[in-house]
């Protein structure tokens, strides 16, 4: 299922969040408050969707989308990168 992000956008909150579930792939993940953790999901039609999801309710709040031309979108997952152990330490 490829989609574009403008097809994406017109979908409903709730179609939106079914497409993620059915076509993203897990990227990482942000927290937002403490009980909310933001998903990342790359999408076949080359754009990223966030799902933000209540931890205590265990429910998607809503959903949102980005291209590629928002890279600064992608900096609040910086933090969390976690590098393999594998990979040789730099001075």
């Amino acid at each position: 299922m490829s989609i574009t992000l403008d097809e994406f956008r017109a979908l409903s909150e709730e179609d939106q969040t079914a497409a993620v579930y059915a076509a993203g792939t897990f990227v990482g993940q942000r927290w937002q408050e403490v009980d909310e953790a933001v998903l990342l999901y790359r999408m076949p039609g080359d754009f990223f969707a966030e799902l933000t999801f209540n931890t205590t309710r265990q429910q998607v709040l809503y959903p949102d989308s980005f291209g590629d031309d928002e890279p600064e979108k992608m900096e609040d997952y910086a933090l969390f990168v976690r590098l393999p152990g594998w990979l040789p330490e730099t001075e």
